[in-house]
């Protein structure tokens, strides 16, 4: 599937005139930072290097809790993890974490022929919950996929909040990487998500702060749905149920195994964080597919959160859907040794990969 994403942020793109041959793909999450670098090799993609960091040291948290990080520490944990990861290049794609952006599609009546241009900024302030000159704001048209009498055009908006764009250039400039692109988290994700073969998709991505939603159709984003519901959220209402640490409670819910003595506890906090998020989701779900007269094709999880044991099953029950996870790394080539690993951990590079293949689309 090719995502109609190009003219998205094309203002912050570098003016480079010759594609590079090795690109690393940046995600910096809320409690760890993962990167991906991968390379063109023969004529083939395949994974040079990958590595994550957790970023809870950096700033005095325990392991998984969110981290919010003064720049000196951003820049610290950047290059902390570039060098032990083995990164090479000087070409990178920095994905932008949602939590400093704004996307959301909206409608404006209006001929086929009419030209829209001027109209979207003014229409966008209905949507955008900040003033307009605070953010950098990207729009793209979305084509139309039902018979629409009232001429009903659609509208893709993308904005990042300035003061994080400023943050983000002098945090790749501290790190030798200045001038290099970025992109919104989401479209990294549904690009690493996607296949050829999808007409649509939903990605439910598991981060430690939030857990999101993002449907896709005929290569465009139509839905997207965001709650504050996360790994991190889910182990402070554990800690709490249990009267131990958080970083005792994390221990706990990464080794869970329904014969822990903690088993009942575990699900019941589970369900009370993520039950309503699923819920949305089913509704945000069903109502895309009565849209469209079909069900998606398919729904991946991805995120750090989405290796809880058994999460798979839970998401495919909560959705009355088949649900499964992402595995980004099968969009590149790599040792056969490692395949078992790269399955497994697949779900936390899903950003970080689509992210670096930004830079090999057609």
């Amino acid at each position: 599937m090719a995502f109609g994403l190009s003219k998205i942020f094309s203002s912050l793109k570098t003016n480079q005139t010759i594609r590079p041959q090795k690109v690393v793909g940046i995600d910096f999450g809320s409690s760890s930072i993962k990167v991906a670098e991968i390379e063109m090799h023969e004529g083939v993609l395949a994974l040079s290097t990958y590595g994550e960091l957790q970023l809870g040291p950096y700033a005095q948290v325990g392991l998984g809790g969110v981290a919010k990080l003064e720049p000196s520490k951003r820049i610290a944990a950047l290059v902390d993890i570039l060098r032990e990861s083995g990164v090479a290049t000087k070409s990178a794609v920095l994905a932008q974490p949602m939590a400093d952006s704004f996307v959301t599609v909206m409608s404006l009546t209006a001929k086929a022929d009419e030209d829209i241009g001027t109209r979207v900024p003014v229409e966008a302030r209905k949507y955008i919950p900040v003033p307009l000159n605070d953010v950098t704001l990207e729009w793209s048209e979305i084509p139309q996929i039902t018979d629409d009498k009232n001429l009903t055009r659609e509208v893709m908006l993308a904005a990042i909040q300035n003061d994080a764009l400023t943050r983000m250039r002098e945090l790749m400039g501290a790190v030798q990487l200045p001038g290099q692109p970025f992109e919104i988290e989401l479209f990294s994700t549904l690009r690493a998500a996607s296949k050829e073969s999808d007409t649509s998709i939903a990605v439910v991505d598991v981060g430690a702060e939030t857990i999101k939603l993002f449907v896709s159709e005929g290569g465009y984003l139509r839905r997207m749905h965001r709650v504050r519901a996360g790994g991190a959220v889910m182990t402070e209402a554990l800690s709490k149920a249990l009267n131990v640490p958080f970083t005792d409670a994390e221990n706990i819910k990464r080794n869970y195994t329904p014969a822990i003595p903690q088993a009942a506890t575990v699900k019941t906090v589970m369900s009370s964080v993520f039950d309503r998020p699923f819920q949305e989701f089913r509704r945000v779900l069903s109502q895309h597919e009565a849209r469209m007269g079909k069900p998606v094709d398919r729904i991946v999880l991805t995120g750090g959160g989405s290796l809880f044991h058994d999460y798979t099953a839970y998401a495919s029950y909560m959705l009355d859907r088949e649900v499964t996870l992402c595995n980004p790394f099968n969009k590149v080539a790599y040792p056969a040794f490692m395949e078992d690993k790269l399955k497994e951990i697949g779900p936390i590079f899903t950003t970080a990969v689509g992210a670096a293949l930004r830079s090999f689309e057609q």
